[in-house]
C-alpha cells in the first residue's frame, strides 16, 4: 500500500509465493486480492470515505456506479455509521 503514499521509499526484499512483491512487473492488484491486512486501528487510504469503501469491490471488477453506491451504502449501514455524513459521502 506504500505506493499510494507520495515519496515513500522501500529497500530490501519481500517475496510472496516465490515472487518479489516490489518487482515493477508484479501485478499489485492481484497481490492485494491474495494478501489481507489487519491493523490495530483504522487505517483508511488517503482518499474519500466512498473511495475507501469502494476500493475492494473495484479491485474485484465492479465498475457500475449504481452497484458501487449500493455496496457503499450497505457497508456504511452495516457498520452503523450511515446517516447524514454517510449520505454526503455518496454525493
Amino acid at each position: 500500500m506504500n505506493d499510494l503514499i507520495p515519496g515513500t521509499r522501500v529497500t530490501g526484499s519481500l517475496t510472496y509465493r516465490g515472487k518479489e512483491i516490489y518487482d515493477p512487473a508484479q501485478d499489485v492488484t492481484d497481490l492485494r486480492k491474495n494478501i489481507g491486512m489487519v491493523f490495530q486501528k483504522p487505517n483508511p487510504f488517503p482518499m474519500s470515505v466512498y473511495d475507501n469503501v469502494a476500493y475492494g469491490p473495484r479491485t474485484h471488477g465492479v465498475r457500475n456506479r449504481a452497484k458501487l453506491d449500493e455496496i457503499v451504502e450497505q457497508s456504511l449501514r452495516a457498520a452503523a455509521i450511515c446517516g447524514e455524513p454517510a449520505r454526503k459521502a455518496l454525493s
